[in-house]
C-alpha cells in the first residue's frame, strides 16, 4: 500500500475532517481526497464516513492500526537514515498514541513525561480511559501502547507486567455520621459514592463486598484532581489510590477523613501492552514506563 495514502487515512481520522487532515499534510482538499479514495479502491472498501467528525468504518478500523504502525516506521526510518521528503526540511517527529488510566497518568506516569520531555523526535498523544477498557483502544488502532488492566495481549501486540496499583475507599466522617443508624451502622444503601466516570467500576465492586446491589447517588467527577477533592469535602465516598492519600487517613489520625474498613483494599494489576513490531521510538517508551512503574508507590 502506499504509505502516502496511509497517511492521509490516519490523519482524517485524528483530525475529524478533511479539511483539517489536508491542512495538516500540506496538501490541496482534491489531492487529499484522491488519496483516500485510491486507497479505498485498492482495498475494495469504503474506509471513513464522510461525516463530522470523520470516523473509520469497520474496514477502516481493522486497517486503522496496520497504517499507523507503516506511518510510525516509515517516520522512524526516515529520522534514523536522515532522508526527508524535501531536502532541508526537519527529520519527521515520529507520533506515538497511548492510553493511560487516568489516575496513573496524574501519579506515577508523570515520570514519563519527565523523561519524554529530553526527547526531541517524538509527538506524543495521549489518552485518558479506565484502565479495564484501555485495551480497547488498542484494538481498534487508536494508540500504540496502552496502561491495561487485562493481562491478555491484543492480537499483533505484547503485554507485560507493571506493578500493582492499591486503591482505598475513603470517606468523610461527617458524611459516614449523617447515614448511621441509631446502632451506629452505616447504610450504605443511602451513603452517596463518587466515580471518575460511567466505566468506573471500583465504587461498584466496594459495594459489592458489602452486598449492596441498589444504585446509591452517584456523582460524577471527571478530573482526578477534583474527584479527590469531592470525596475530601463529603460530597459521597470514593476509591483513592494510595500514592494519592491525604497525610494521616490510613494512620487513622486525619481531623475528617477516615479509610472505610468495611469495604478495604482494592488492588488492580496494570500490565503495559503495545504493538509487538520493534522501533527505537517504542523500545524507549516502554523503557520510560517500566522505570516510572517501578516507583509506582
Amino acid at each position: 500500500m502506499n504509505t502516502d495514502h496511509l497517511r492521509a487515512f490516519v490523519a482524517a481520522v485524528d483530525e475529524g475532517t478533511f479539511e483539517s487532515a489536508s491542512a495538516l499534510l500540506q496538501i490541496s482538499g482534491s489531492a487529499f481526497s484522491q488519496r483516500i479514495k485510491a486507497l479505498e479502491r485498492e482495498v475494495g472498501h469504503v474506509l471513513l464516513t464522510r461525516t463530522v467528525p470523520v470516523a473509520p468504518t469497520e474496514s477502516g478500523a481493522e486497517l486503522l492500526r496496520i497504517a499507523r504502525q507503516t506511518v510510525m516506521l516509515e517516520d522512524e526510518a526516515r529520522r534514523s537514515l536522515g532522508f526527508h521528503r524535501i531536502p532541508g526540511e526537519a527529520a519527521p517527529t515520529v507520533t506515538l498514541s497511548v492510553a493511560v488510566n487516568a489516575d496513573s497518568l496524574a501519579s506515577w506516569f508523570l515520570r514519563v513525561l519527565q523523561e519524554a520531555a529530553t526527547w526531541d523526535d517524538v509527538e506524543l498523544h495521549f489518552y485518558a480511559e479506565d484502565q479495564e477498557h484501555t485495551h480497547e483502544l488498542l484494538r481498534n488502532g487508536t494508540v500504540a501502547a496502552a496502561v491495561a488492566e487485562n493481562p491478555t495481549p491484543v492480537s499483533g501486540c505484547r503485554s507485560t507486567v507493571l506493578g500493582v496499583m492499591r486503591y482505598w475507599p475513603v470517606a468523610s466522617t461527617e458524611l459516614l455520621d449523617r447515614h448511621r443508624s441509631p446502632g451506629r451502622v452505616v447504610d450504605w444503601q443511602r451513603v452517596p459514592l463518587v466515580e471518575y466516570g460511567i466505566r468506573d467500576s471500583l465504587q461498584r465492586t466496594g459495594l459489592r463486598r458489602l452486598g449492596v446491589s441498589g444504585t446509591p447517588t452517584t456523582h460524577m467527577v471527571p478530573s482526578v484532581e477534583a474527584y479527590n477533592a469531592a470525596v475530601g469535602y463529603g460530597l459521597g465516598w470514593g476509591m483513592i489510590p494510595e500514592s494519592m492519600m491525604p497525610p494521616g487517613v490510613r494512620e487513622g489520625t486525619h481531623p475528617d477523613l477516615a479509610v472505610v474498613e468495611e469495604i478495604g483494599l482494592q488492588e488492580t494489576v496494570l500490565h503495559w501492552q503495545h504493538w509487538s513490531s520493534t522501533t527505537a521510538v517504542m523500545d524507549r517508551l516502554t523503557g520510560a514506563v517500566r522505570r516510572a512503574a517501578a516507583r509506582m508507590r
